[in-house]
């Protein structure tokens, strides 16, 4: 699932880690390009990754669900988003809000919530 960046790669230069599709096997650089691809509706039920962001405890701080354009926010700088894949792609490439990225922080505590929600595919999975 979790591929740490090559060294050299000019497609990353930030070095962000490579996450693998759990459905199709694809690669993406950073967080935000897997979510970037699970948006598009292809591997899950089109608007299931914006769904299980309000499922997660910490919801509170990146989102909020009475906002219809923009219902994700960056807890650090107010920026506002309406889509969490762009959420991740602003604190990826903002090093003021990347805090938000650790364990301990709110995204961080997302990004781990999708991954241990994925680790064990349910009905979100699209058959072809």
């Amino acid at each position: 699932m979790y591929h740490p960046a090559a060294p050299q790669d000019q497609n990353n230069p930030l070095h962000l880690p490579i996450y693998e599709c759990w459905f199709c096997a694809t690669q993406w650089i950073g967080f935000s390009g897997i979510l970037f691809h699970l948006e598009d509706g292809r591997c899950v039920k089109k608007d299931r990754i914006r769904t299980l962001a309000f499922e997660c405890p910490e919801y509170g701080f990146y989102g909020n669900r009475l906002r219809d354009a923009n219902p994700f926010f960056c807890f650090k700088c107010g920026a506002q988003f309406p889509q969490i894949s762009h959420l991740f792609h602003h604190v990826e490439h903002t090093p003021s809000c990347s805090y938000l990225l650790n364990n301990s922080e709110c995204l961080g505590a997302l990004r781990n919530f999708y991954i241990e929600y994925y680790e064990c595919p349910g009905s979100d999975f699209i058959h072809y």
